[in-house]
């Protein structure tokens, strides 16, 4: 072996020896001094970013060593930026971990063979703050106050990519029951998206309904939007009179392909650390979860943004994705499909006001 090989073996066998010391460093001392960063899939207006940058600056209190921390947003793309610099760039020392929106989750499901740069099933998960129900929301005095409004006629949405849940529910709910959601994607993050919506740029959007309850209050309260549908694993107990999206599903097909949008839901605002971080790092942040999710100060905060922590832990987040890979091909398809098919067109099943539009003309002569 030549000096250069000689010299190549030594590196590699030195960096993977400060490897494992680093992960058997005791707590304190590896923490010590430390700036953690946390990756955030998501623009600084979404709950993305807020129950984010909240969760890691009281978690840091339960972590040795007081560690500081830096929160940085890569917004856009439905936050698949912070989930492939997590997967790939991060470091793997325990000193990143990650946030983002549930966009990211499927895509990889849906076209295995496309190099998506990350598996999510690789991931060390820490858990996630609570279950979500999305919504459609329509502005008032726009024309859409019920579902009947949407499945009568097409509503213009705002959204920000084509991965984004903010697309991907909506035509979904059009494949499956009838609407005639009509998204415009290229609105950077949360609070473009919103934006479009007050200046009526297009008539709502769909979105998390603790998102808007968090960051959207005045929306809420002050009685601008209308709920037109919502759509989760289970209604949810604020708003039991609007319209449940798989109550409308009239075939098993149809009931199918709701459950499958609906069930990533269940894991919204997860948090992980990237794949390769040492055991003892990944057990000394699983146990900083469970002290800040419990933690007063934490929940305090976060009642004051209109969010209520419901978490479940690393392995019921695997759970839910063990149960999303075995989605069966057929459902896939035409998930794929759905997501691809940006133009609704109305439904003689759910609307009586386009029967009969589909006749041909009678040739002449």
């Amino acid at each position: 072996m030549g000096w250069f090989g000689r010299f190549s073996l030594f590196g590699a066998v030195a960096t993977a020896a400060l490897a494992v010391a680093a992960g058997n460093a005791p707590a304190a001392e590896f923490f010590k001094d430390k700036t953690l960063t946390l990756w955030i899939g998501g623009g600084v207006a979404g709950s993305t970013n807020l129950i984010g940058r909240t969760f890691v600056k009281h978690a840091v209190r339960f972590l040795p060593g007081k560690p500081s921390y830096v929160a940085r947003n890569l917004p856009g793309a439905g936050g698949i930026g912070a989930v492939r610099t997590l997967y790939t760039r991060a470091d793997k020392d325990g000193t990143h971990i990650g946030t983002w929106a549930l966009g990211p989750v499927t895509d990889p499901i849906l076209t295995p063979k496309k190099n998506w740069g990350y598996d999510m099933r690789k991931f060390n998960w820490l858990g996630n703050m609570a279950g979500q129900v999305q919504v459609c929301i329509a502005w008032k005095g726009a024309g859409f106050k019920t579902i009947q409004d949407v499945f009568d006629k097409s509503m213009k949405i705002s959204s920000t990519g084509a991965r984004s849940n903010g697309t991907k529910v909506p035509l979904a709910l059009n494949a499956a029951i009838g609407t005639r959601f009509r998204p415009v994607l290229g609105y950077r993050g949360p609070g473009g998206a919103n934006l479009a919506v007050e200046r009526k740029e297009v008539v709502g959007r769909c979105a998390g309904y603790e998102t808007f309850r968090s960051t959207k209050a005045d929306w809420v309260q002050g009685g601008k939007i209308n709920f037109v549908v919502q759509i989760g694993v289970a209604k949810h107990p604020d708003i039991p009179n609007v319209p449940f999206a798989r109550d409308y599903a009239k075939t098993a097909a149809d009931k199918a392909l709701v459950d499958f949008v609906a069930r990533p839901l269940a894991m919204s605002n997860p948090f992980a650390l990237p794949p390769g971080v040492p055991a003892a790092r990944i057990k000394e942040w699983r146990a900083a979860w469970a002290a800040t999710t419990t933690d007063k100060a934490f929940l305090a905060e976060m009642k004051r943004y209109k969010f209520i922590p419901r978490p479940n832990d690393g392995k019921q987040v695997m759970a839910i994705l063990n149960k999303l890979y075995a989605t069966p091909g057929e459902v896939l398809k035409r998930a794929e499909k759905a997501f691809k098919t940006r133009t609704a067109r109305c439904n003689p099943k759910v609307s009586k006001k386009c029967r009969g539009k589909r006749k041909g003309k009678k040739k002449k002569g």
